[in-house]
C-alpha cells in the first residue's frame, strides 16, 4: 500500500508575498481545487455556472475589504502565483459560503479538545478528521508574517481552515449549518478564521470569531496555557462551549440548546450524532491518560457504520456526495507541535511539524 506524506510550503513576508509563494508552490493543487469546486457547483441541483459562482462570491469582496484588506492582497498574490484569475481565487476562498447558497454540501468532521484532568500532563490537545470530496487537495503552509509571528496553516481545497501559531494558539473547525439567509455582514470563513488565528492569545482570537463567525463553522480553540473553548454561531448569535472534566467533543450538529431547532446539518450528515457519541466514548475510556498518540489512535477509529470516525471505502448514501478522510490533524499548543496524516489515520503516517 502506498503511503502519502504532507509537504510543507514555506511562505514569508507581506500578505501579497505570502500569497504569491503559496500560489507558485501549490499551483497545481490550487488550480485542481478550483476546477473541482466549480464542477461540483455546476453539477449540483441549481446547475450554477462558473460565471454565476464567481459573480455570487464577488458580492462579498466589499465585506472582506472592510474586515481585513490584507486578505485581499493575499488572495491577489495567490492568484498571481497560481496563474488563476483573481475573481476565481476569491471565489475559491468563498467555497463554503457558495456551497451553502447552491445546496452542494457533504463535508463531515469529528473533533475533540482535551485539557486538565483529561490529559497526562494537563496540557491541551486538539484534533480532528477532515472529511471532504475525494478529489480535494490538502496543503500545509508555514507562514512567517512580517511581524515575526509564525503559523502553520492546513488548507483544504485551497482554503486555510486549521491553524497553530507561534504564540501557542490552535484551532479545529467543523461544518455546522442553519438555513441560509441574507446576511449583510457575511465574511468568508477562510478570511476571518486566519485573522483570528494570527492573534497572540486565545481571548483575542475569540474576540475576532465572536465578531465575524456567522454559522457554517464550529471551532475548538486551545492554547499553550491549557485553556480550551468551543464556539457555535448562527447568522446573528453565538454560544461558547466550555469543557466538562477537561473534555469537549463535536461532530457536525449544534450542541447548544439555543440553536438546535435551527440546525439542519443532520439532514446532510445523518451520522453526526453517532460519531459524536463514538468519540465521546473513546475519550471517556482513556480519561486522564490522553497524549498526542492516543488522540491519533482515536481519530483512526472505525467505530460502527453509523458512527465511523475514520472514513474511507464507504459508498455514499443515496442522494449524498462521496466523502473520505482527506487528512487527520492533532495539535499540542504548548509544544507548538502539529501532526498531520495525509488521509485516514489508519492508513497514513503522521508527520510532525513544529514552530
Amino acid at each position: 500500500m502506498t503511503t502519502h506524506t504532507v509537504r510543507v510550503t514555506e511562505c514569508q513576508g507581506t500578505p501579497r508575498q505570502v500569497g504569491q509563494q503559496w500560489g507558485e508552490t501549490c499551483r497545481e493543487s490550487l488550480r485542481a481545487s478550483a476546477e473541482t469546486f466549480f464542477h461540483a457547483l455546476s453539477a449540483g441541483p441549481l446547475s450554477a455556472s462558473r460565471e454565476d459562482a464567481v459573480r455570487t462570491a464577488m458580492k462579498l469582496e466589499a465585506n472582506v475589504r472592510a474586515f481585513d484588506a490584507e486578505a485581499l492582497e493575499l488572495i491577489r498574490g495567490q492568484a498571481e502565483g497560481a496563474g488563476l484569475p483573481y475573481e476565481e481565487s476569491f471565489a475559491l476562498q468563498c467555497m463554503l459560503e457558495l456551497a451553502v447558497n447552491y445546496a452542494q454540501l457533504g463535508g463531515m468532521c469529528t473533533s475533540l479538545a482535551l485539557t486538565g484532568e483529561a490529559t497526562v500532563d494537563g496540557q491541551a490537545l486538539i484534533g480532528q478528521t477532515i472529511d471532504w470530496n475525494p478529489d480535494a487537495r490538502v496543503d500545509l503552509l508555514r507562514i512567517r508574517h512580517a511581524d515575526g509571528r509564525e503559523q502553520l496553516s492546513l488548507c483544504l481545497a485551497g482554503s486555510p481552515y486549521y491553524h497553530l501559531n507561534s504564540d501557542g494558539v490552535g484551532n479545529c473547525a467543523n461544518l455546522t449549518l442553519v438555513a441560509p439567509r441574507p446576511c449583510p455582514s457575511l465574511v468568508p470563513l477562510s478570511v476571518y478564521l486566519p485573522k483570528a488565528m494570527r492573534q497572540p492569545s486565545l481571548s483575542a482570537a475569540l474576540e475576532v470569531l465572536v465578531t465575524a463567525a456567522r454559522g457554517i463553522g464550529y471551532y475548538h480553540l486551545a492554547d499553550a496555557h491549557g485553556r480550551v473553548v468551543g464556539i457555535e454561531s448562527t447568522y446573528n448569535d453565538h454560544v461558547l462551549l466550555n469543557p466538562e472534566r477537561g473534555v469537549l467533543v463535536h461532530a457536525n450538529h449544534y450542541q447548544s440548546e439555543r440553536f438546535r431547532e435551527q440546525d439542519f446539518t443532520h439532514q446532510v450528515s445523518p451520522c453526526t450524532f453517532k460519531r459524536k457519541e463514538r468519540i465521546a466514548e473513546q475519550v471517556a475510556a482513556g480519561h486522564g491518560k490522553h497524549t498526542p498518540e492516543s488522540v491519533m489512535r482515536m481519530l483512526a477509529d472505525h467505530g460502527t457504520p453509523e458512527g465511523r470516525i475514520c472514513l474511507h471505502d464507504t459508498p455514499p448514501a443515496p442522494g449524498t456526495l462521496p466523502l473520505v478522510t482527506k487528512a487527520t490533524v492533532v495539535m499540542a499548543p504548548a509544544r507548538r507541535a502539529m501532526w498531520v496524516a495525509a488521509g485516514p489515520a489508519c492508513r497514513e503516517p503522521f508527520t510532525e511539524f513544529r514552530l
